[in-house]
Protein backbone atom coordinates (compact mmCIF):
# COMPACT_ATOMS: atom_id res chain seq x y z
CA UNK A 1 0.00 0.00 0.00
CA UNK A 2 1.31 3.29 -1.00
CA UNK A 3 1.43 5.90 2.33
CA UNK A 4 -1.13 8.11 2.39
CA UNK A 5 1.33 11.45 2.23
CA UNK A 6 3.04 9.59 -0.81
CA UNK A 7 -0.35 8.93 -2.51
CA UNK A 8 -0.94 12.72 -1.44
CA UNK A 9 2.27 13.93 -3.46
CA UNK A 10 1.82 12.14 -6.05
CA UNK A 11 -1.62 13.40 -6.58
CA UNK A 12 -0.16 17.17 -6.32
CA UNK A 13 2.25 16.24 -9.19
CA UNK A 14 -0.15 15.08 -11.49
CA UNK A 15 -1.83 18.72 -11.29
CA UNK A 16 1.59 20.66 -11.99
CA UNK A 17 2.41 21.88 -15.14
CA UNK A 18 4.86 20.07 -17.49
CA UNK A 19 6.74 20.27 -20.44
CA UNK A 20 6.05 17.37 -22.94
CA UNK A 21 8.93 15.66 -24.05
CA UNK A 22 8.57 14.32 -28.28
CA UNK A 23 10.41 11.27 -29.12
CA UNK A 24 9.84 11.59 -32.49
CA UNK A 25 10.44 15.13 -34.00
CA UNK A 26 12.32 16.12 -36.86
CA UNK A 27 13.04 20.17 -36.73
CA UNK A 28 13.42 22.52 -39.50
CA UNK A 29 16.87 21.63 -40.56
CA UNK A 30 16.45 17.26 -40.24
CA UNK A 31 14.46 15.70 -41.91
CA UNK A 32 13.99 12.29 -42.57
CA UNK A 33 11.75 12.31 -45.97
CA UNK A 34 11.83 14.24 -48.42
CA UNK A 35 9.49 17.74 -49.01
CA UNK A 36 7.17 15.91 -51.51
CA UNK A 37 6.91 12.60 -49.68
CA UNK A 38 6.13 14.26 -46.64
CA UNK A 39 3.56 15.97 -48.71
CA UNK A 40 2.24 12.78 -49.66
CA UNK A 41 1.49 11.34 -46.66
CA UNK A 42 0.12 14.16 -45.09
CA UNK A 43 -2.27 14.18 -47.88
CA UNK A 44 -2.98 10.35 -47.09
CA UNK A 45 -3.51 11.11 -43.69
CA UNK A 46 -6.00 14.33 -44.16
CA UNK A 47 -4.20 16.36 -42.72
CA UNK A 48 -2.88 20.08 -43.61
CA UNK A 49 1.08 21.10 -42.88
CA UNK A 50 2.42 22.91 -40.00
CA UNK A 51 2.89 26.28 -40.70
CA UNK A 52 6.69 26.11 -39.96
CA UNK A 53 7.08 23.39 -41.89
CA UNK A 54 5.42 25.31 -45.10
CA UNK A 55 7.73 28.05 -44.42
CA UNK A 56 10.83 27.02 -43.00
CA UNK A 57 11.07 28.61 -40.25
CA UNK A 58 12.72 27.50 -37.03
CA UNK A 59 11.06 30.62 -35.17
CA UNK A 60 8.01 29.49 -36.02
CA UNK A 61 8.41 25.91 -35.15
CA UNK A 62 9.59 27.10 -31.63
CA UNK A 63 6.29 29.06 -31.09
CA UNK A 64 4.76 26.26 -32.29
CA UNK A 65 6.20 24.13 -29.75
CA UNK A 66 5.82 25.96 -26.95
CA UNK A 67 2.17 26.73 -28.39
CA UNK A 68 1.35 22.84 -27.58
CA UNK A 69 3.95 22.76 -24.82
CA UNK A 70 6.35 20.84 -25.83
CA UNK A 71 9.52 21.58 -24.14
CA UNK A 72 12.33 18.91 -25.48
CA UNK A 73 12.01 17.44 -28.99
CA UNK A 74 14.52 14.30 -29.48
CA UNK A 75 15.91 14.80 -32.70
CA UNK A 76 16.00 11.04 -35.00
CA UNK A 77 15.96 10.33 -38.57
CA UNK A 78 16.41 7.10 -40.11
CA UNK A 79 20.18 4.98 -40.83
CA UNK A 80 21.84 6.13 -44.75
CA UNK A 81 19.51 4.53 -47.18
CA UNK A 82 18.59 5.13 -51.20
CA UNK A 83 14.96 3.87 -50.79
CA UNK A 84 12.31 5.40 -52.18
CA UNK A 85 11.09 8.82 -50.70
CA UNK A 86 13.79 8.67 -47.45
CA UNK A 87 16.33 11.35 -47.68
CA UNK A 88 17.62 11.48 -43.83
CA UNK A 89 19.74 14.00 -42.16
CA UNK A 90 23.50 12.76 -41.40
CA UNK A 91 24.55 12.67 -37.19
CA UNK A 92 26.73 15.36 -37.86
CA UNK A 93 23.57 17.97 -38.90
CA UNK A 94 21.71 16.39 -36.12
CA UNK A 95 24.68 16.91 -33.48
CA UNK A 96 24.94 20.39 -35.46
CA UNK A 97 21.22 21.20 -34.17
CA UNK A 98 21.23 19.98 -30.91
CA UNK A 99 24.54 21.98 -30.29
CA UNK A 100 22.57 25.01 -31.20
CA UNK A 101 19.80 24.59 -29.50
CA UNK A 102 20.71 22.33 -26.35
CA UNK A 103 17.43 23.28 -24.14
CA UNK A 104 15.49 22.23 -26.93
CA UNK A 105 16.70 19.04 -28.34
CA UNK A 106 18.86 15.92 -27.65
CA UNK A 107 19.82 13.45 -30.36
CA UNK A 108 20.08 10.14 -31.82
CA UNK A 109 22.19 9.49 -34.28
CA UNK A 110 22.11 6.59 -36.94
CA UNK A 111 24.16 4.57 -38.77
CA UNK A 112 24.16 2.34 -41.92
CA UNK A 113 24.58 -1.25 -40.67
CA UNK A 114 25.92 -2.60 -44.02
CA UNK A 115 29.59 -2.55 -42.98
CA UNK A 116 29.08 -4.15 -39.08
CA UNK A 117 32.71 -2.82 -38.03
CA UNK A 118 32.37 0.45 -39.29
CA UNK A 119 29.30 0.76 -37.77
CA UNK A 120 30.89 -0.47 -34.42
CA UNK A 121 32.94 2.46 -34.69
CA UNK A 122 30.18 4.68 -35.55
CA UNK A 123 28.48 3.95 -32.62
CA UNK A 124 31.50 4.77 -30.27
CA UNK A 125 31.63 8.31 -31.89
CA UNK A 126 27.89 8.80 -31.38
CA UNK A 127 29.05 8.36 -27.92
CA UNK A 128 31.44 10.53 -27.92
CA UNK A 129 29.25 13.47 -29.60
CA UNK A 130 26.85 13.14 -26.96
CA UNK A 131 24.17 11.10 -28.59
CA UNK A 132 21.85 9.71 -26.46
CA UNK A 133 20.98 6.91 -29.18
CA UNK A 134 21.51 5.00 -32.16
CA UNK A 135 18.99 4.36 -34.90
CA UNK A 136 19.86 1.16 -36.51
CA UNK A 137 17.43 0.48 -39.77
CA UNK A 138 19.36 -2.51 -41.30
CA UNK A 139 15.94 -3.43 -43.64
CA UNK A 140 16.53 0.32 -45.55
CA UNK A 141 20.23 -0.81 -45.63
CA UNK A 142 22.57 -1.27 -48.98
CA UNK A 143 22.77 -4.61 -47.64
CA UNK A 144 19.37 -5.20 -46.29
CA UNK A 145 18.57 -7.85 -43.22
CA UNK A 146 16.54 -8.42 -40.64
CA UNK A 147 16.57 -6.66 -36.86
CA UNK A 148 17.41 -9.50 -35.56
CA UNK A 149 20.36 -11.15 -38.10
CA UNK A 150 22.72 -12.03 -35.66
CA UNK A 151 25.20 -10.31 -38.23
CA UNK A 152 24.64 -7.54 -36.07
CA UNK A 153 24.86 -8.55 -32.69
CA UNK A 154 27.96 -6.44 -32.47
CA UNK A 155 26.04 -3.03 -32.90
CA UNK A 156 23.86 -3.94 -30.50
CA UNK A 157 26.36 -5.30 -28.18
CA UNK A 158 28.88 -2.36 -27.93
CA UNK A 159 25.35 0.04 -28.18
CA UNK A 160 24.76 -1.42 -24.75
CA UNK A 161 27.87 -1.37 -23.64
CA UNK A 162 27.81 2.11 -24.31
CA UNK A 163 24.57 2.74 -22.43
CA UNK A 164 22.51 4.00 -25.46
CA UNK A 165 19.54 3.62 -26.68
CA UNK A 166 18.43 1.49 -30.08
CA UNK A 167 15.70 3.25 -32.17
CA UNK A 168 15.00 1.08 -35.42
CA UNK A 169 11.80 1.80 -37.46
CA UNK A 170 9.51 -1.43 -37.68
CA UNK A 171 6.33 -0.38 -39.88
CA UNK A 172 4.95 -1.03 -43.73
CA UNK A 173 6.75 1.61 -44.92
CA UNK A 174 10.36 0.30 -44.38
CA UNK A 175 11.56 -2.12 -46.12
CA UNK A 176 11.68 -3.21 -49.12
CA UNK A 177 8.98 -5.90 -48.21
CA UNK A 178 6.32 -5.35 -45.55
CA UNK A 179 8.14 -8.64 -43.68
CA UNK A 180 11.52 -7.13 -43.47
CA UNK A 181 10.17 -4.93 -40.61
CA UNK A 182 8.22 -7.01 -38.18
CA UNK A 183 7.69 -6.76 -33.67
CA UNK A 184 9.14 -10.23 -32.90
CA UNK A 185 12.56 -9.36 -34.70
CA UNK A 186 12.83 -6.49 -31.81
CA UNK A 187 11.79 -9.80 -29.36
CA UNK A 188 14.66 -11.61 -30.05
CA UNK A 189 17.39 -9.02 -30.18
CA UNK A 190 15.42 -7.99 -26.22
CA UNK A 191 15.88 -10.98 -25.42
CA UNK A 192 19.52 -11.44 -26.10
CA UNK A 193 20.28 -7.94 -24.80
CA UNK A 194 18.24 -7.91 -21.77
CA UNK A 195 20.19 -4.66 -21.03
CA UNK A 196 19.74 -2.98 -23.97
CA UNK A 197 16.98 -0.27 -24.02
CA UNK A 198 15.37 -0.46 -27.89
CA UNK A 199 12.43 1.75 -29.23
CA UNK A 200 9.78 0.73 -31.62
CA UNK A 201 9.60 3.41 -33.64
CA UNK A 202 6.01 3.92 -36.27
CA UNK A 203 4.45 1.43 -33.45
CA UNK A 204 5.09 -1.73 -35.64
CA UNK A 205 2.06 -0.72 -37.36
CA UNK A 206 0.21 -2.69 -38.71
CA UNK A 207 1.45 -5.42 -36.65
CA UNK A 208 0.49 -3.51 -33.60
CA UNK A 209 -0.66 -6.49 -31.46
CA UNK A 210 2.37 -8.52 -32.20
CA UNK A 211 4.40 -4.87 -31.40
CA UNK A 212 2.17 -4.12 -27.56
CA UNK A 213 2.90 -8.15 -26.68
CA UNK A 214 6.87 -7.72 -27.29
CA UNK A 215 6.65 -4.98 -25.00
CA UNK A 216 4.26 -6.22 -22.89
CA UNK A 217 7.07 -9.61 -22.64
CA UNK A 218 10.49 -7.43 -22.84
CA UNK A 219 10.90 -4.13 -19.88
CA UNK A 220 13.45 -3.17 -22.40
CA UNK A 221 11.78 -2.20 -25.23
CA UNK A 222 9.65 1.01 -25.69
CA UNK A 223 6.91 2.13 -28.38
CA UNK A 224 6.71 5.25 -30.06
CA UNK A 225 3.49 4.56 -32.14
CA UNK A 226 3.51 8.14 -33.37
CA UNK A 227 0.54 8.96 -36.10
CA UNK A 228 -0.34 5.28 -35.68
CA UNK A 229 -1.70 6.47 -32.37
CA UNK A 230 -3.02 10.13 -33.34
CA UNK A 231 -5.07 9.86 -36.18
CA UNK A 232 -7.12 6.50 -36.32
CA UNK A 233 -5.29 4.16 -38.29
CA UNK A 234 -6.73 1.07 -37.73
CA UNK A 235 -5.61 -0.74 -34.38
CA UNK A 236 -4.61 2.89 -32.96
CA UNK A 237 -7.13 2.06 -30.39
CA UNK A 238 -5.49 -0.98 -29.05
CA UNK A 239 -2.33 1.59 -28.04
CA UNK A 240 -4.69 3.55 -26.39
CA UNK A 241 -5.78 0.48 -24.45
CA UNK A 242 -2.41 -0.95 -23.36
CA UNK A 243 -1.37 2.63 -22.32
CA UNK A 244 -4.22 3.27 -20.10
CA UNK A 245 -3.88 -0.65 -18.36
CA UNK A 246 -0.75 -2.71 -19.22
CA UNK A 247 1.83 -0.74 -20.67
CA UNK A 248 1.66 2.48 -18.84
CA UNK A 249 5.24 2.90 -18.50
CA UNK A 250 6.37 1.53 -22.23
CA UNK A 251 4.37 3.74 -24.95
CA UNK A 252 5.90 7.50 -25.45
CA UNK A 253 4.59 10.50 -27.60
CA UNK A 254 5.69 11.61 -30.40
CA UNK A 255 4.51 14.09 -32.88
CA UNK A 256 6.75 12.93 -36.00
CA UNK A 257 6.90 16.76 -36.70
CA UNK A 258 6.97 17.02 -39.37
CA UNK A 259 4.37 14.39 -40.55
CA UNK A 260 1.89 15.68 -38.48
CA UNK A 261 -1.11 18.07 -38.16
CA UNK A 262 -0.83 21.14 -35.92
CA UNK A 263 1.33 19.87 -32.71
CA UNK A 264 -1.38 21.60 -30.91
CA UNK A 265 -3.90 19.44 -32.37
CA UNK A 266 -2.17 16.67 -31.41
CA UNK A 267 -2.57 17.79 -27.51
CA UNK A 268 -6.73 17.58 -27.92
CA UNK A 269 -6.30 14.00 -29.54
CA UNK A 270 -4.41 13.08 -26.37
CA UNK A 271 -6.46 15.12 -24.12
CA UNK A 272 -9.90 13.10 -25.86
CA UNK A 273 -8.53 9.39 -24.53
CA UNK A 274 -9.57 10.52 -21.09
CA UNK A 275 -6.57 8.81 -19.20
CA UNK A 276 -5.87 9.55 -15.56
CA UNK A 277 -3.99 12.77 -15.39
CA UNK A 278 -0.65 10.01 -14.10
CA UNK A 279 -1.19 8.14 -17.55
CA UNK A 280 -1.45 10.60 -19.56
CA UNK A 281 1.87 12.65 -18.02
CA UNK A 282 3.65 9.19 -18.43
CA UNK A 283 3.03 9.06 -22.34
CA UNK A 284 3.87 13.18 -22.90
CA UNK A 285 7.14 13.44 -20.50
CA UNK A 286 7.83 10.73 -17.87
CA UNK A 287 8.35 7.83 -20.01
CA UNK A 288 10.72 9.68 -22.46
CA UNK A 289 12.45 11.25 -19.61
CA UNK A 290 12.93 7.96 -17.81
CA UNK A 291 14.17 6.38 -21.34
CA UNK A 292 16.68 9.59 -21.58
CA UNK A 293 17.71 9.04 -18.29
CA UNK A 294 16.69 12.94 -17.78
Amino acid sequence: MIPLETAAAANADENEPFGVIDFRFRPIGARSWTPSTTYHYLDRMGLEPCPSFMEQSRELMFAEMDEAGISLGVVGVPGPTRIRGLDPTGSSEIKQIVDEHPDRFVGLGSVEPSDVDAAVTGVGELAALGMRGVTVDPSTAQVSRRFDDRELYPIFEETQRLGLIVATTISCLLGPYQDDCRPEYVDHVATDFGGLTISIQHGGWPFVREALGVAHKQPNVVIVPGQYVHYGFPGSDDYVTALARQLPDQILFGSVYPNCGPLTDLRRIVASWDLPPHIERKYLRDNAARVLGL
